[in-house]
């Protein structure tokens, strides 16, 4: 947890999210940057309690995930976790780190000519990843939702605008392979996301953002492709196989039916016995 003896500068370079919330409090991360916390509250007459308290908070936020056992959640649940979790986390940061880079490219520094190139990556993830998860949320994720819930009483899959699952999960995960590769080229244009000495606030905080980034993004990934779309895929493996175990069963309860209505239809109904008439008898013999 940050102290308000500890510059701005100090602070940032130590907490992901700090730049974040210093900038709710309108502390210029940059103008302020060799101040302690205390000295840039002060001149903003701004409570250093609160703020300290707001540091912990998006620190706790930061590292108090708990662990995920998706052995023991449902596929809905999986979906759950995942959407609140990470697709959030990227709907916040990926703005976020665009605008930082955004703006270290401004400044045209001549020590940091990767920038750059750093600002076309980070725009081209942001387009990237927010179009993914659109597409991820509205088709394929209601798709393996609805296949779930309706998975103790579905004879099949329920109806989808694609063919099979296999097609949007092939998608998705050449789009989790695209978007980590956009991230390893910026690992290796940042040296690893470790800011020179010279390094302004807001420089430290992008490199940080990044490398944080990069964590999150690699639990995302194994969670959908190690282990949800797997899944995924079995489930809808077994519905068709009980769809097509049920297709048989009609199939062969209609056979039955149309065979006994044909056997009834072809035979003569039967009639009651009469006794023959003798000829040259009367009735009165017979009796």
């Amino acid at each position: 947890m940050p102290a308000s003896t500890q510059s701005i500068r100090e602070i940032v370079a130590i907490q992901t999210s700090a730049a974040t919330v210093l900038q709710r409090f309108d502390i210029d991360i940059c103008l302020h940057a060799d101040e302690s916390l205390e000295q840039a509250c002060a001149g903003l007459q701004l409570s250093v309690e609160q703020v300290l308290e707001k540091l912990a908070d998006a620190a706790a936020s930061e590292h108090g995930a708990v662990a995920v056992d998706p052995a023991g959640y449902s596929l809905s649940r999986l979906i759950q976790h995942i959407v609140r979790t990470h697709h959030q986390y990227l709907r916040r940061e990926l703005p976020r780190l665009a605008e930082a880079a955004q703006k270290l490219a401004g400044k045209h520094d001549p020590r940091a000519p990767e920038f750059v190139m750093i600002e076309k990556l980070v725009e081209e993830l942001r387009a990237d990843l927010l179009d993914h998860l659109q597409k991820e949320e509205q088709v394929l994720f209601s798709y393996i939702a609805a296949m779930d819930q309706d998975a103790k009483v579905a004879s099949s899959p329920p109806r989808a605008r694609f063919g099979t699952l296999a097609q949007p999960v092939s998608t998705m995960i050449r789009e989790h392979k695209s978007a980590e590769r956009i991230v390893a080229a910026l690992r290796s244009l940042t040296n690893g996301f470790a800011p020179q000495e010279w390094a302004c606030p807001v420089h430290s905080a992008f490199y940080a953002g990044l490398r944080a980034f990069e964590a999150d993004l690699g639990q995302h990934v194994h969670l959908e492709d190690n282990i949800l779309f797997p899944r995924a895929l079995a489930l809808e493996a077994e519905l068709n196989r009980r769809g097509r175990k049920t297709k048989r069963r009609w199939q062969a309860a209609n056979l039955y039916l149309n065979h006994a209505a044909l056997s009834t239809k072809s035979s003569p109904p039967r009639m009651g016995r009469t006794q023959p008439h003798q000829e040259g008898r009367s009735d009165e013999t017979l009796l």
